[in-house]
């Protein structure tokens, strides 16, 4: 019989040819799970998922050069080579601290209260704190003659950049005539991660501002990006009350909120105001070094 001749017949075989060929590889695959069901093999080199230390996080790795350098002694004459050789020396300078020595950041305000705010908004602060430290006097109504003649305005921030980049960011205010620090903030001008925040606030009573709980050091810790560290607990037998240590960064976050006796000169008049202050911070710390409680 021509199947040629029988148009139909030739389609059904064809048909069932595509099935049957679509359907072995199924057929196969079952066989072969069905043969291996209920026996077991050991892997060879399982996958182990690395750990995550502070050398994988760019943030860390500046805090630690920062830290080293800071501790190099400076050049001692007398340990100079026959030629007058001095060993080398990494080329790190600290940012400058002081309101004469600084630079007038009126640019930066705006930056200024956006960082404070997304803290407050990241559960990192208290609002009490952010209204403090951008409680900004109007606008040419606050000065401050400094002891070189020149007039500095006190409705900026001024800041200054060390030589890795960390940019430390303050403000100024008068108490009574007095020159004081009414905040600072350092941050890494590369990617805006706030490594340190100093603020102060007036003090009219004993009960204390609030202090950054665990929630909030954890918080701090996702806006410098080391949340996956993976490893943030509260450090035992340490002298910080609120404090978070992770072993895989090597890094400690720690937040306290203090009274203190503010003391100035306006004049010859000696002026003293009691106040808080709040100090948060970032820093590399090897677990060796983690500061214990004396017995």
């Amino acid at each position: 019989m021509n199947l040629w001749q029988h148009p139909r017949w030739m389609t059904g075989l064809c048909g069932a040819a595509v099935l049957g060929c679509a359907a072995a590889p199924a057929v196969f695959l079952a066989a072969v799970d069905a043969a291996a069901l209920g026996r077991s093999a050991p892997v060879r080199d399982p996958y182990v998922a690395p750990v995550p230390s502070g050398e994988d996080y760019y943030i860390l790795r500046q805090l630690t050069a920062q830290q080293q350098q800071q501790n190099i002694a400076p050049p001692d004459p007398q340990g100079a080579g026959p030629d007058g050789e001095q060993p080398p020396l990494k080329l790190y300078v600290s940012a400058r601290s002081s309101l004469e020595s600084m630079t007038n950041g009126s640019e930066y305000r705006d930056t200024v209260d956006a960082a404070l705010q997304n803290l407050a908004d990241q559960g990192v602060l208290d609002r009490q704190w952010v209204d403090w430290a951008t409680d900004w006097p109007a606008v040419d109504e606050a000065y401050y003659t400094g002891d070189d003649g020149w007039y500095y305005s006190l409705d900026v921030p001024y800041y200054a950049t060390d030589s890795l980049g960390f940019v430390t960011l303050k403000r100024f205010a008068l108490e009574q005539g007095s020159l004081y620090t009414a905040f600072s903030m350092t941050m890494d001008s590369r990617t805006g991660v706030i490594t340190q925040l100093w603020i102060s606030a007036p003090r009219t009573g004993d009960t204390p501002l609030p202090t950054p709980g665990e929630d909030a050091l954890r918080a701090f810790a996702a806006q410098a990006g080391l949340e996956n560290l993976g490893d943030w607990a509260v450090p035992e037998n340490c002298p910080y009350p609120n404090a978070l240590y992770s072993r895989n960064g090597e890094a400690l976050i720690a937040a306290l909120v203090s009274p203190y006796e503010y003391s100035g000169w306006s004049g010859t008049t000696t002026i003293t105001s009691p106040r808080w202050f709040l100090n948060l911070n970032l820093q590399p710390c090897a677990e060796e070094e983690l500061p214990l409680l004396t017995p």
